[in-house]
């Protein structure tokens, strides 16, 4: 029996191939969204109607309304980028990528006016640094395609 040393140009096709397969569906649609086969927009509006229902308080803190800030900019993207025009036009007024750049811009704006005189500048690049971090885990959760995922965004929005 002879054994044959396998080169590397007849693995690395087989290698590139499977490695393809790892990569989840969302991140080959190179939109940062969930593919077409994802979470409708009614949906979205039904979980974000039941956020609307199960929110208790606004944001309050500066570090709360920075991340609503971060938060809508994520859904701000995520609309503009949809593969299916559809889904955006399917979703409620307040979802929408307009509704959503205004929040952003409101949130962002409520937190500098809440700074105090005696709150540094740098409280409030780490609270900003802090949020955009919760924002992004929130919305990589969202992009993965999982229900749970889709839930949280939508509840954050409502709260927001």
């Amino acid at each position: 029996m002879t054994f044959r040393t396998a080169s590397v140009a007849r693995v690395l096709p087989f290698l590139i191939a499977g490695s393809a397969l790892a990569i989840p569906a969302f991140a080959q649609t190179a939109t940062g969204q969930p593919p077409s086969g994802g979470f409708s927009a009614a949906l979205h509006n039904a979980a974000y109607e039941k956020g609307l229902e199960s929110v208790l308080t606004t944001p309050e803190t500066i570090g709360e309304m920075l991340q609503c800030s971060a938060l809508w900019d994520r859904w701000a993207y995520a609309v503009e980028n949809a593969a299916d025009p559809a889904f955006a036009q399917g979703l409620r007024e307040e979802l929408s990528a307009g509704n959503a750049n205004s929040r952003k811009l409101y949130w962002q704006r409520l937190a500098r006016r809440d700074m105090r005189e005696d709150d540094s500048s740098t409280y409030y690049d780490k609270m900003e640094a802090r949020a955009e971090e919760q924002a992004d885990e929130t919305y990589a959760e969202y992009v993965a395609g999982s229900e749970r995922g889709m839930q949280s965004m939508m509840s954050w929005l409502a709260g927001c």
